[in-house]
């Protein structure tokens, strides 16, 4: 079975995840989840079609993780939480406001160019773990992930550099587009990639 693009990415990703020998069957059952839930769907997807992959038992599968949306939303936070930690890095050190937007959209679409196939699956399984028991987590981390953000550009609305609007909005404003292009360059529609656009995107 070939390995996804971004693979070496994703190991380490998993690594951090599920550090460790004690992480290893976690890291096998994650890895090998990604692939088969970007081809056939989550809900398409089977307890059997993890186990087949990964070579784990359906024991060790339903010990990890609780049952099959238990995996899903376990790789969605391990690709979320490393997509919100190279966004603080990005961010936090710049000097003002429209630099917070610009090393958030690059931040973004790095990570994007540089985990394809985990990008995708974040894109897919984003609305099913929120709607489902994971949903107060994926709230409270991406409040986490942008109350500094908020908290920067309201300096720059409070220096009347920057335009103030309602905090719901800002990541749908700063992102939206870098989010549109980095869905039609995964779904095969643009050539360029993301990282390319990264100024005219921010």
């Amino acid at each position: 079975m070939s390995k996804p693009r971004g693979s070496t990415a994703l190991d380490a990703l998993l690594e951090q995840a599920c550090p460790g020998e004690r992480g290893a069957s976690r890291r096998a059952v994650l890895a090998h989840a990604l692939p088969c839930f970007n081809s056939r769907g989550i809900e398409a997807a089977t307890i059997e079609d993890l186990r087949q992959r990964s070579g784990q038992s359906v024991g060790t599968i339903y010990h990890h993780f609780g049952n099959k949306e238990g995996v899903a939303a376990a790789l969605f936070f391990a690709g979320f939480d490393d997509q919100s930690r190279v966004i603080a890095e990005r961010t936090e050190a710049v000097p003002d406001a429209h630099a917070v937007v610009v090393a958030l959209v690059a931040a973004y679409v790095g990570w994007v160019t540089a985990l394809p196939e985990l990008a995708a699956f974040l894109f897919m399984a984003r609305e099913t773990v929120a709607q489902g028991p994971h949903g107060d987590a994926l709230r409270e981390r991406l409040e986490a992930r942008y109350t500094p953000i908020d908290a920067r550009l309201a300096e720059g609305v409070n220096a009347g550099l920057i335009t103030e609007l309602p905090t719901e909005l800002i990541p749908a404003l700063v992102l939206g587009g870098a989010e549109s292009y980095c869905r039609g360059w995964l779904a095969g529609r643009r050539e360029a990639r993301p990282t390319a656009y990264a100024g005219l995107l921010a």
